[in-house]
């Protein structure tokens, strides 16, 4: 696997594609023990160019029925993604409230409904 971090001179620059890698197979896991979760990266390593103080933003979408687990399905995706080369910030949404989002477009639904992009 390549490493996370490249180093050159005094700067560090990341492997955006090596973490990214990480993050697909921490998602994949993820999806395997809560089938029906969707995976969206948003933020920096979204859409823009993350540095070494970046974290990443996982949006663990859920659908309504799960809503009532969401704290054991932030619980367990934070362990699963421990495994990841870079600090990872987890936030469960419902897919409704990305839908809504969509529309208003001023709360981080809208922002993940915007800019996230699918993990797996």
């Amino acid at each position: 696997m390549a490493r996370p971090f490249t180093r050159f001179a005094v700067t560090r620059f990341v492997n955006r594609e090596a973490v990214l890698e990480a993050l697909q197979k921490c998602a994949s896991q993820l999806i395997r023990e809560v089938p029906g979760v969707e995976l969206r990266l948003f933020g920096s390593y979204a859409g823009g160019i993350p540095t070494p103080r970046s974290d990443v933003d996982i949006a663990v979408l859920v659908p309504d029925s799960l809503v009532a687990s969401s704290n054991r399905i932030k619980e367990l995706a934070e362990s699963i993604f421990l495994q990841a080369p870079v600090p990872v910030e987890v936030f469960v949404v419902t897919r409704s409230a990305v839908a809504r989002g969509r529309q208003t477009d001023k709360s981080l639904a809208g922002t993940i409904a915007r800019t996230g992009i699918p993990l797996v």
